[in-house]
């Protein structure tokens, strides 16, 4: 119910649902070329306002969203150390949070000053999924301590591969970013076959690090229908997991169809941003699935 939704919770929601629609924005920096669209930092071609230009404001727009999304964290974090000190499970990772914003600033800055290495793009983005996770973590927490439910039987094989599915999810994210942001996008010109091959022979690392990223994405897949196979069968116990579990292989499908569409396309920008949009749901999925299968906000008891 709404109204039973606290006003710390409807905080977690918000900069959930604005550091998701940060990843997505800079997915869409990157998919139109547009990351040196502000060429400098903190400034944007020396100037709080920017030029109308297109590039410019892609880019500068990614850069407001970041300081909402900063002044939200700290917002967050202020309230966890106000109301929520005798829980770790909220007050450690919101303070986390705060400082790996920073860290991320930091890494914005690197990213525009050294001309966006593939690397640091790579690095960037996994704090940002890392956040994304924690103020999951946060949000979870603050509405299981409040609606404290009974503990689900679920099988130790469903923990596993959950925690499987995630660990891929993620290589497959980096790699993926590593791929567009090196400039490796049509190193296989076709799809399914990699330059008319099953496996492609010896060749250029462009297309050994592309065809890396596409046996990742099978290795998720396959992970993918083990976990809802299992989920399904304790669907009595756990229609939560159940639930989340083919909603990941759902998202998993879509994204790797949207994967395809990148080589048909020729790489259109929109079908980039898209591809970064549902990986980044497909991790944040997967995420809270594990939260839930593993209890992890059980791991750090509240102070008495």
């Amino acid at each position: 119910m709404v109204s039973q939704i606290s006003g710390f919770q409807r905080l977690c929601i918000v900069t959930c649902v604005v550091i998701f629609g940060l990843i997505v924005l800079g997915g869409i920096v990157r998919a139109t070329d547009s990351g040196l669209g502000c060429p400098d930092w903190p400034t944007c071609h020396g100037s709080i306002v920017p030029k109308w230009e297109k590039h410019t404001l892609i880019e500068y727009s990614h850069r407001l969203t970041a300081s909402v999304a900063g002044l939200l964290v700290l917002s967050l974090t202020v309230w966890a150390w106000r109301f929520y000190r005798r829980v770790p499970a909220i007050l450690y990772p919101a303070t986390l949070v705060l400082v790996l914003i920073f860290i991320q600033a930091w890494l914005g800055k690197e990213t525009v000053e050294r001309d966006l290495p593939a690397e640091i793009v790579a690095v960037h983005l996994a704090m940002a999924l890392t956040i994304l996770t924690l103020l999951a973590l946060v949000t979870i927490t603050s509405f299981a301590i409040e609606r404290p439910q009974e503990r689900p039987h679920i099988r130790q094989s469903i923990r596993r591969v959950a925690l499987l599915a995630a660990a891929g999810t993620l290589a497959l994210a980096l790699v993926g970013s590593y791929v567009a942001g090196a400039g490796y996008g049509l190193a296989c010109s076709g799809w399914p076959l990699c330059n008319g091959e099953i496996v492609p022979g010896a060749g250029a690392a462009s297309v050994q690090v592309h065809f890396l990223h596409r046996v990742l994405a099978l290795l998720v897949g396959l992970t993918l229908l083990a976990l809802t196979w299992l989920a399904l069968g304790e669907r009595r116990s756990a229609p939560f997991v159940a639930v989340i579990a083919v909603t990941a292989l759902g998202v998993y499908c879509i994204q790797a169809l949207i994967g395809a569409a990148n080589i048909w396309t020729g790489l259109a920008d929109e079908v980039g941003a898209a591809h970064l949009a549902f990986a980044t749901l497909l991790w944040l999925t997967l995420a809270v699935l594990n939260i839930e299968v593993h209890r992890i906000y059980e791991w750090l008891p509240r102070a008495g």
